[in-house]
Formats: C-alpha cells, sequence, structure tokens
C-alpha cells in the first residue's frame, strides 16, 4: 500500500483509516520510531494488542507481529487477564 500524506502542526502525522484497520492500530496504540538511512518507521509496541470478535472469530489487532504460536499465546493470556479480572470483581462483591 503507498500513501501520501502531509505532515501537520506540531510535526504531527496522520495515519489513514485504511491503515490503522489494516494494522489495528487505535486511538492510544504506543508506536516506536526507528530511523535508519534517512527514513523512519512507525512500529507498534507489544503491548498494544487488543482481542475483538469479528464474524464470530477472535482477531488480534495492533502489537508487533508475532512469531509462529504467538498468536494462541495472545489469546491464552488474553483469556487468562479476562478470567483474572472476573475473580476479582467476584470476590469483592
Amino acid at each position: 500500500m503507498d500513501v501520501t500524506i502531509t505532515l501537520g502542526k506540531a510535526g504531527r502525522l496522520v495515519v489513514p483509516k485504511v491503515i490503522r484497520e489494516s494494522l489495528g492500530l487505535r486511538e492510544g496504540t504506543r508506536l516506536r520510531l526507528q530511523v535508519s538511512a534517512g527514513k523512519f518507521e512507525a512500529v507498534p509496541e507489544a503491548g498494544n494488542v487488543q482481542i475483538q470478535m469479528k464474524d464470530g472469530f477472535p482477531v488480534i489487532l495492533g502489537g508487533a507481529p508475532r512469531e509462529e504460536g504467538g498468536t494462541v499465546r495472545a489469546i491464552k493470556a488474553d483469556r487468562e487477564a479476562l478470567a483474572g479480572r472476573t475473580l476479582a470483581r467476584r470476590a469483592r462483591s
């Protein structure tokens, strides 16, 4: 995908919606800028993973590209975190 954007006031860049959606970027996503040979690359930080249901299937959005098996580990970690929050709420009740 090749898109031209314009640098705005205070050096701000606006990432077009089609790119944000394809990469799973959302408001608050932290990006690490890597500069090399006169170019920069914005890489989502690994902690910015969000899992959403789309058409009945879990879809991982955001974060850095995952290695083989990383998707399953991310889903399991999300489930464990959700279970922990649920148990904590029940314990307070």
